[in-house]
């Protein structure tokens, strides 16, 4: 009889208490030193184990800050702030990534981990007793959404590599690659159909962040978008793969009443922190409680907040105290690009609800009065020195656009430090594609750039939802939204475009993503709509940038249409001129530790344009 893991029940337990909000009257289960196969027999043993396909998640990746470094700091769309610019720099600008990051090792076996739990779920439940077919099917639909997913990134990160079907129960000293394009046709593809029909559209036992059917639509349509960059451009066979994204995009669109979605009539509604528990939007969230004890992190289960901000307390009399929900506690990481502030137009009302330009002034004791000290942070003009700001009026405004002395000495006058992206970027070298260098001058002098706000912790209403323990604190607890309705209709725009429609393409575009709402008020929807002329995969980078920025798709995006070196360097080129990025980085390196442990290891090998595997031993 196979034992079960002590470990693997200990985290067993954590991943069953720690679902949701809702999740914490589960009742633990220990089966201490009973066999897998008794274990899992029971409808509670295989609730455990179901409840352990989401414990990475909420663990180290959605609300953690390194997916957050090489899902969309690897890109184009967002830099390491001037003072972190080595910070992660293996992760965000691939400068002397190797096997053997942690990260690199973390990532490979976080998600070999969840393939294994998914495998050991449907080795296990055909024997399962006490289970209705619903349940049974819910729990197979999870398990194959799980797999789907953990296969879709190691696959996209990793290249072709080990296939594994089966719970593997002790260690094993051999692997082989397999084909990429045969693990998506064989798992992540198959995985996720099937979990679109087994899995309920309500989640199981009303647990907000399990899979439900519109989650497993949508990484259907993720997954065949994907894979059609493995065949040949405008070949009958990537157009298969185009049609099956299209058409799991589309049934997200036409069902959204039967899946449960309902979309918000203004544009701000969908990150307003009172939505966030129950977001109508969110296809599939990664849930964090509010009892911080049921989080697999407890002192760190979502800091979302705190990686896209300027650094802004202690500047200009700003504080951040136990009460001041404006300017929580900061982990400065990572700014927008200049060619990503350029992205938006005047129509665009989504970059004021996703960015903050104005900052108030907070100061204990009621008012703040600029010294010459802080205004040098700013390279201020001489008139702002002695200028008083009250309390809850500007004092800092950091903006998208270039601006003149006048305007400057203009804000000066009113006690406000106006900052124009011409003094942070360096715009008289912008290069052909829009993007340019942070200026070197100051990339140890301050921070002085949009706040961006996707992921707030509060609406600015004193008596409104607050998903933070404490304003000067690592704790929040908002749910990480991983796939969103607006996505839906992206990909079924670009999809098209793929088919050779791209007239259809503008009509989705038109009617789902550039609507009234997200036009500011003044402006004429005509200024938003699109037309097939426009319909490039180009011009669907530029809007899954404003639409879906932040949200862990830009280094997939960039890496799924074969731009993520030219858009790098382009649109992103580093102060020092350090843009090592290359062909080679559109994979990772395989982990050393891996290979360490492998007989066969220079036959399985390292990904090409790494140092060649040299066993240590």
């Amino acid at each position: 009889m196979k034992l079960f893991n002590k470990y693997f029940v200990g985290a067993l337990l954590l991943g069953a208490s720690s679902l949701g909000l809702t999740s914490c009257d589960l009742d633990e289960y220990n089966p201490s030193n009973e066999g897998a196969d008794a274990v899992f027999a029971s409808e509670q043993g295989m609730e455990g184990l179901v409840n352990q396909l989401y414990y990475n998640y909420k663990w180290k990746y959605f609300g953690r800050e390194d997916p957050v470094l090489y899902f969309e700091g690897a890109g184009d769309i967002w830099a390491n702030v001037p003072e972190k610019n080595e910070y992660g720099m293996q992760l965000t600008r691939f400068v002397n990534l190797q096997g053997d990051r942690g990260q690199v090792k973390g990532a490979w076996e976080r998600n070999y981990d969840n393939v294994n739990i998914a495998n050991s779920v449907l080795q296990y439940l055909p024997t399962t007793k006490g289970l209705t077919d619903e349940v049974r099917n819910d729990f197979e639909g999870e398990a194959r959404f799980t797999r789907a997913f953990a296969y879709w990134w190691l696959v996209e990160w990793f290249g072709d590599i080990e296939m594994r079907t089966a719970g593997t129960d002790e260690p094993k000293f051999t692997a082989v690659r397999t084909d990429r394009k045969v693990i998506y046709d064989e798992i992540i593809i198959p995985d996720a159909e099937k979990a679109s029909q087994m899995l309920p559209v309500q989640p199981y036992k009303g647990n907000v962040g399990r899979a439900t059917k519109k989650a497993a639509y949508g990484l259907l349509a993720r997954v065949c978008l994907a894979r059609a960059q493995y065949e040949t451009a405008g070949s009958a066979e990537q157009k298969v793969f185009y049609q099956k994204a299209y058409d799991a995009a589309k049934y997200v669109m036409d069902n959204k009443g039967a899946l449960g979605i309902k979309l918000y009539k203004t544009y701000d509604e969908i990150w307003q922190a009172k939505n966030n528990k129950t977001n109508t939007e969110f296809l599939w969230v990664v849930s964090h409680s509010s009892d911080a004890s049921l989080n697999p992190n407890p002192k760190n289960p979502n800091r979302l907040h705190l990686y896209w901000a300027p650094r802004l307390t202690d500047r200009a009399g700003i504080t951040t105290s136990g009460d001041s929900w404006e300017y929580p506690k900061e982990s400065v990481l990572l700014m927008p690009t200049y060619y990503f502030l350029k992205l938006w137009k005047d129509w665009d009302i989504r970059y004021e609800v996703l960015f903050q330009e104005e900052f108030y002034e907070n100061n204990r004791r009621g008012s703040y009065t600029w010294e010459q000290g802080m205004a040098d942070n700013y390279n201020a003009v001489p008139e702002l020195v002695g200028k008083t700001v009250d309390n809850d009026d500007v004092v800092l405004c950091f903006t998208k656009e270039a601006v003149t002395t006048e305007q400057k000495v203009a804000a000066a006058n009113e006690g406000i430090c106006l900052v124009g992206c011409n003094d942070t970027y360096d715009v008289g070298a912008v290069n052909a594609q829009g993007g340019c260098r942070i200026r070197s001058d100051i990339k140890t002098k301050y921070e002085a750039f949009p706040r961006f706000r996707k992921y707030r912790i509060w609406d600015r209403n004193p008596n409104g939802t607050i998903l933070l323990q404490a304003a000067n604190g690592n704790v929040g607890f908002a749910d990480a939204p991983v796939m969103r309705y607006a996505e839906m209709p992206l990909i079924a725009a670009e999809a098209m475009i793929g088919l050779g429609n791209p007239g259809a393409a503008a009509q989705i575009i038109n009617s789902e993503i550039r609507n009234a709402r997200v036009v500011k008020p003044g402006h004429d929807l005509s200024e938003a709509q699109v037309t097939a002329s426009d319909m490039t995969v180009e011009w669907i980078l530029e809007e899954r940038a404003r639409e879906l920025c932040g949200e862990w798709l830009r280094w997939f995006d960039l890496k799924r249409t074969g731009n993520l070196v030219n858009y790098i360097r382009q649109h992103n080129p580093a102060w020092d001129g350090n843009d090592v990025v290359d062909e080679h980085n559109n994979l990772w390196p395989i982990p050393t530790t891996f290979l360490d442990k492998l007989q066969n290891a220079e036959e399985f090998g390292q990904n090409p344009g790494y140092d060649p595997y040299v066993r240590s031993n």
